[in-house]
């Protein structure tokens, strides 16, 4: 069975973890595969219910979390809600920077004792495939 990632990240970062999200799912890319799930889908609400719901859904079917941790990451509230989630459904949460970015480790990381790797495409697959 493969690996299902759920991704989370801030909106800051959405092209990057995009790219990276169509790198780890195209089969002519060799440096990472694994498949994902995330909400790269652009959200027209302010309503925490239904933000919520769709991080539930979208991690449904999961085996892990990875945090992309990018300059902006450690004030947004979304990515440690998604943290908090994965681990009360008790799936291990894996955290690594991003390329050429040095932010504050978010809090909830902290929190949990969620070490923050430094970015490599083979960190990235050991972590999406441990």
């Amino acid at each position: 069975m493969p690996n299902v990632v759920f991704f989370s990240f801030t909106e800051a970062d959405r092209g990057v973890v995009l790219t990276t999200k169509g790198r780890a799912v195209n089969p002519f890319y060799n440096n990472l595969n694994f498949l994902v799930k995330d909400l790269l889908k652009r959200w027209n609400t302010e309503d925490g219910s239904v933000i919520r719901q769709a991080i539930t859904k979208a991690m449904t079917g999961t085996s892990r979390t990875i945090v992309f941790v990018g300059e902006k990451t450690h004030s947004s509230g979304w990515v440690r809600e998604e943290v908090k989630m994965a681990i009360a459904n008790k799936k291990p949460v894996y955290a690594i920077r991003l390329k050429d970015t040095n932010g504050k480790k978010p809090k909830a990381l902290e929190d949990n004792g969620i070490f923050l790797y430094d970015w490599s495409e083979e960190r990235l697959q050991e972590l999406a495939t441990k």
